[in-house]
């Protein structure tokens, strides 16, 4: 009985540290508020907190940062959570509690403010000009099976752009397949180089389409580039495939060692079966011999 009631009280007690500890409040001392962002709201710096968002809390917080994600968690749109400070905001994102895993050893300390000032952006996006529109060239580095993108002004002027992040693409069939890193940025010159990944699969003739993307930038209008490659292995149909002499092919189809095991094995049953039919026959007739 005592041991029961020793059961009965540990599991309530588990319970109600669980119960406190998700209903606890958020505790940030006046010292982490206070903390100041070394960051000015800038688009580099903005770039990589949305990369950073869509990477590490998207999927909870929603696309639109509103806590509508797989699970539902705070919104980051409301005047509740835009009245904290940045410093307060830091603290709890390094920290975590519940669900939400400590970011601390995870992202940078710029990184975290980063995402910060996209933060204040998504409810404030008055305090950056309006995009402008701008232009992509794509080239290609055989040798190295390289993608340079060149990134220029619509202008006339057509002067170099740099400090801009583009993503590259290749066209699958279901969707788009991203490679590249997290963010590549245009150099002074404008340009963006990134590896083309090894194999993958093209057309019939290994040609794939890459695509070079300005996307949701914050001072240029979303604008891309497309260009047709023959790095890809060579799609092998169906049809290929099942023209060819393989386990999973019709019996005519069939591997020519497969056949021959197949058939010696029967030739092989048949010969035993033929062999003790003959020595039933010559015990039979033996038997006959012997009682005459």
């Amino acid at each position: 009985m005592a041991r029961i009631a020793i059961i009965i009280f540990i599991f309530i007690s588990t319970l109600s540290e669980v119960a406190f500890s998700q209903n606890a409040p958020w505790v940030v001392t006046p010292q982490d508020a206070a903390r100041i962002n070394p960051l000015e709201i800038k688009p580099k710096n903005l770039t990589v907190g949305r990369n950073l968002y869509a990477r590490t809390c998207l999927s909870c917080h929603g696309p639109k940062a509103d806590g509508q994600g797989l699970l539902k968690s705070a919104s980051f749109l409301t005047d509740t959570f835009q009245k904290q400070s940045d410093g307060a905001i830091f603290h709890k994102i390094i920290t975590g509690r519940d669900k939400m895993p400590p970011m601390r050893g995870m992202l940078k300390d710029d990184e975290v403010w980063s995402v910060i000032n996209y933060f204040r952006v998504l409810v404030n996006p008055s305090v950056l000009p309006p995009p402008k529109a701008i232009r992509i060239e794509t080239s290609a580095n055989e040798e190295m099976h390289s993608i340079i993108a060149f990134l220029s002004g619509a202008d006339s002027a057509r002067l170099p752009i740099g400090e801009v992040d583009v993503q590259f693409y290749i066209k699958r069939d279901f969707g788009w397949m991203r490679f590249g890193e997290l963010s590549n940025y245009t150099t002074d010159k404008g340009k963006a180089t990134v590896t083309f990944p090894e194999d993958i699969i093209g057309d019939v003739e290994g040609n794939v389409e890459v695509f070079a993307k300005v996307e949701n930038d914050f001072l240029y209008k979303d604008t891309e580039s497309k260009m047709i490659l023959k790095w890809g292995a060579p799609l092998v149909t169906e049809d290929v495939k099942f023209n060819q002499r393989a386990l999973w092919g019709s019996r005519a189809k069939s591997p020519v060692w497969l056949l021959i095991l197949a058939n010696g094995i029967l030739a092989g049953v048949w010969v035993v079966i033929l062999y003790i039919l003959y020595n039933l026959f010559r015990i039979k007739k033996a038997g006959r011999i012997f009682i005459k």
